[in-house]
């Protein structure tokens, strides 16, 4: 009876165990969506009283604070997924559309200073659901799906001088310049083509002053691109160089 006993133990800590730990990494992702919901929606109304403030609003501004109450919105829809322990998958293609959905913010924002912190959070959740991705550990359909190919990776070394972003797609690497003085000096260099599949792609900063970060995995909606962002907070240009591994 004792032997049973002990064995029925044995066995529900052995089932526990792993949903405790997924329950833990979830916590913080939640926590994460959480932070970036508020920031958003903060974001949102400071747009809006920015522009009941302007009395000479054009066009462009009423994008603007549309565009800043669609962020904020989505922001939620991604944060209530998150607490509904939506797969994996669904919440990378949420947020996928969320980090979309930004970058056409970011065009029309003039608030540079308030959306550092909705940065921060995209950058921070990012980082969550690459580390749980590249995890490898047990989950079924709760788990990204594992890269089946062959790997490969590439590296990169240039010039930035304040804000740009990286396409990696195949075996090219184009630069787009989103601010500060435009510079083609970079060398990409592929050990392998990046596949015309979805892949979870990992960065390795190797050298720079600024901030390196994933901004984008690929996947279907965007063409099977990666895409890196670099910010150079400093005056003046700066040497960057990091590796992509899939």
């Amino acid at each position: 009876m004792v032997t049973r006993s002990f064995l029925i133990v044995v066995v529900v800590l052995l089932l526990v165990g792993p949903a405790f730990s997924q329950f833990g990494q979830s916590n913080r992702l939640t926590d994460l969506a959480s932070r970036l919901s508020r920031d958003a929606d903060d974001f949102a109304d400071t747009s809006y009283n920015g522009f009941t403030g302007n009395s000479r609003a054009f066009r462009n501004d009423v994008e603007a604070v549309m565009l800043a109450y669609q962020f904020a919105g989505a922001s939620r829809i991604f944060y209530r997924m998150v607490v509904d322990r939506r797969r994996n998958q669904d919440l990378r293609d949420a947020f996928d559309m969320l980090q979309t959905l930004a970058r056409s913010v970011e065009r029309n924002n003039v608030q540079r200073n308030t959306w550092y912190n909705i940065q921060r959070s995209l950058q921070d959740i990012s980082r969550e659901l690459n580390s749980d991705s590249s995890s490898g550990g047990g989950g079924g359909g709760n788990q990204y799906p594992g890269d089946s190919g062959r790997g490969g990776r590439m590296t990169w070394r240039g010039r930035v001088d304040d804000d740009v972003r990286i396409r990696i797609r195949g075996g090219s690497a184009e630069i787009e310049t989103i601010g500060g003085t435009e510079f083609s000096d970079s060398q990409p260099n592929f050990f392998n083509s990046l596949p015309n599949r979805r892949v979870t792609v990992r960065l390795t900063a190797k050298r720079g002053r600024g901030d390196i970060f994933i901004e984008q995995q690929p996947s279907r909606e965007n063409d099977f691109t990666a895409i890196v962002r670099i910010k150079d907070p400093k005056g003046g240009a700066s040497d960057y160089e990091f590796e992509l591994q899939w």
